[in-house]
């Protein structure tokens, strides 16, 4: 099924938000613009193909953006597919589609931080972001749907390589943004999913931290940048190049020159 055909069988759930599906290089996607509760430019996903393996990264803020992303795979899937997902992180933008693989019997991916959240803090997640939107729990169910949380399949705390079919995917342990920050670099397609570790056309989000965070997320972002990238994409805004660590690092830089 084509990414047109999906957006017309959605229609105008609340869920989905704008989503713009991206072929990079070999077989490689990225999906933009699933529904954030803030707005545009709402927040990013990925996928790889392997020729047995299917690899997820994040899963965007509602049931219905899993549920888009999962339908926009399967119409290349044989259904005898390897299938991950990799949680870049544990915030609500990027986890909240998580039900939808877990059905399908992915395996599940995270940060060790992020594991023990999920496990923990997992079932008032949504409701705490239904009381943050001022949501009834009706509206909630309506936009994020059935949010179920668990515990991931495998959490790292350290640099971590995902065999597919004789290819690997390299995840990053990228923490800034939050102790549980991962990026996942294809080296066969070039492309960089950033996960929030980068931001396009906005600020690095920096509430989460201090000074301290910050230095450690400039250490991150210059170590990405040993990468060869064709493509990055990060976990907001439009695709983008290289180019784009230097434009986050530089805000970082200004950020803390202003707090020393």
């Amino acid at each position: 099924m084509r990414a047109d055909s999906l957006e017309e069988a959605y229609g105008e759930h609340p869920g989905l938000g704008n989503p713009v599906v991206h072929r990079l290089a070999g077989d490689a996607y990225a999906v933009t613009g699933l529904f954030h509760s803030s707005g545009e430019p709402g927040v990013n996903a990925g996928v790889v193909f392997g020729e047995n393996s299917v690899v997820f990264v994040d899963c965007g803020m509602s049931v219905a953006s899993g549920r888009f992303l999962w339908e926009l795979a399967s119409a290349r899937m044989t259904g005898n597919e390897a299938v991950y997902l990799i949680l870049t992180h544990h915030h609500s933008d990027h986890v909240f589609g998580m039900k939808v693989f877990r059905d399908k019997g992915a395996t599940i991916i995270s940060h060790s931080v992020a594991g023990w959240f999920l496990r923990e803090r997992g079932g008032q997640y949504k409701a705490f972001i239904a009381n943050m939107e001022g949501w009834s729990e009706k509206e909630a169910d309506s936009i994020l749907g059935d949010v179920l949380l668990s515990e991931p399949d495998v959490m790292i705390d350290d640099d971590y390589v995902l065999g597919i079919d004789g290819d690997t995917l390299r995840v990053l342990v990228t923490p800034g943004h939050v102790a549980s920050e991962l990026a996942v670099y294809d080296p066969k397609s070039g492309t960089l999913f950033a996960g929030d570790a980068l931001y396009e056309g906005m600020p690095p989000h920096t509430r989460f931290g201090g000074a301290d965070e910050w230095h450690t997320w400039v250490a991150q972002l210059e170590r990405l940048k040993e990468l060869r990238l064709e493509a990055v994409v990060p976990g907001h805004g439009q695709l983008s190049s290289s180019a784009l660590l230097d434009e986050n690092i530089e805000q970082l830089r200004l950020l803390l020159r202003d707090v020393n």
